[in-house]
């Protein structure tokens, strides 16, 4: 009898820089190289958790220590990865075509092959398996931008976005002949990343084969997306090479202009070093507001000037944290630098949908490194558009987001409200 196949693991590494990388996957390297017995679950978790993310980023996937450690030390080319705001994932594409072996054995699979029992054709089979993938990947923190597919993959789409429910999915499955396109299927829209279930490839989920999990949150990791690398398998943390230290020179990254750098007050020092070593729970201290309004919602290009005008009446708007010379300090940037975020607007969506989405949206884990943290959303609907405004809360002592909220509103309505007939 074959013993079973060792399952792959990725090792998601990033460093500030080009430099410092190569010199994080030797050191990683030599570790693995003499703890040959080491458990690559603790390995991945450690990587994954408790680190601060940086834009210059590489992941390997491998079975053994001795494997991984040849493929840390292959020379690559290691460009920064784009940052990537709320929304911004890759698209999802449900590919139609049939499946070609025995779907993978993830729990979220199981679960929705369950309830295509009853039906067991293998239309819904395809359903339920392309379902499951999906609610899988959602698991490992991809949330994509857009859900389309092709042929059936555009009737399980619909259930992933909501639209309908899976029981709905599959008795439309049973009770319906061929499926055609989406009509909203893209085709490598503008250079955005295409996460395709149901194919091979870079960017494909395999249904039948064990190992595209690994390889495709791998290059997810180096394209800026911070997944779960872990594939949700179980460790314990250890001690691992620390980042390479290197001391910046005056030409850093944080634009600086000509402001000066204040200390930290004790407030933003536990909270900001505490959010950098738990990379993602800064989501947990954004205080957002919300507001929603009747109404046709604003043109893009108005709410930008009016987040602009908001950020350079208020300096803590414009407050970055920032580590010169190897110390964290804040300074004040002297322009507004931080854009809204625009949602897809929602067709059916009512004002307390719409409020949660923006709210949800605010209320992503923020870049708290030479990037002011606070972030503006916007969503139009139908009748209404709702607005959110996120700080994080160590600058909230000196401001109230509430009140900074109103106040963009009134410039929002300022702006876009027609001017008064002169008198004769």
């Amino acid at each position: 009898m074959t013993a079973p196949k060792n399952p792959p693991r990725v090792l998601a590494l990033s460093a500030r820089d080009p430099e410092a990388l190569a010199e994080l996957r030797e050191n990683l390297a030599v570790w693995l190289e003499h703890t040959p017995d080491a458990d690559l679950d603790d390995v991945a978790l450690t990587l994954a958790t408790g680190r601060e993310r940086f834009a210059c980023r590489d992941a390997v996937v491998g079975t053994s220590p001795a494997e991984l450690a040849l493929l840390l030390r292959e020379m690559r080319a290691a460009e920064p990865a784009p940052a990537r705001a709320p929304g911004d994932g890759p698209l999802l594409l449900l590919d139609g075509t049939p499946l070609t072996g025995d779907p993978v054995e993830l729990p979220e699979v199981a679960e929705a092959l369950r309830l295509a029992a009853e039906y067991g054709d293998t239309d819904t089979v395809r359903i339920v398996v392309q379902y499951g993938l999906a609610q899988w990947l959602h698991a490992r923190l991809v949330t994509p931008r857009a859900v389309h597919g092709t042929g059936i993959g555009a009737v399980t789409a619909a259930a992933v976005r909501g639209e309908h429910s899976l029981a709905d999915a599959l008795r439309t499955a049973a009770e319906s002949g061929p499926f055609a396109a989406d009509a909203g299927a893209p085709a490598g829209t503008d250079g955005v990343p295409v996460v395709r279930i149901g194919a091979a490839g870079p960017l494909g989920r395999d249904p039948a084969d064990p190992d595209s999990p690994a390889y495709l949150l791998a290059r997810l990791w180096c394209l800026g997306y911070d997944v779960d690398t872990t594939l949700g398998r179980p460790g314990r943390r250890v001690r691992l090479p620390g980042h390479p230290f290197r001391r910046r020179g005056p030409g850093g990254p944080a634009p600086v202009g000509a402001a000066s750098y204040r200390p930290l007050t004790p407030h933003e020092q536990r909270w900001l070093f505490y959010d950098l070593v738990r990379h993602g729970s800064s989501g947990d201290h954004n205080a957002a507001v919300a507001g929603v309004r009747a109404g046709e919602p604003p043109a893009p290009e108005v709410l930008r000037e009016a987040f602009a005008e908001l950020q350079r009446r208020h300096p803590v708007l414009r407050t970055v944290f920032s580590e010169p010379g190897g110390r964290w300090q804040a300074v004040v940037l002297p322009d507004a630098s931080v854009r809204p975020v625009v949602l897809v607007d929602d067709p059916d969506g009512g004002p307390e949908e719409l409020r949660q989405a923006v709210l949800k949206a605010a209320r992503q884990p923020m870049r708290l490194r030479d990037e002011p943290p606070v972030r503006c959303c916007l969503r139009g609907g139908p009748a209404h558009w709702a607005l959110a405004l996120a700080v994080y809360e160590p600058l909230t002592t000196t401001a109230d987001q509430q009140l900074l909220l109103d106040e963009l509103t009134a410039l929002v309505g300022a702006a876009t409200r027609p001017p008064q007939a002169q008198p004769a």
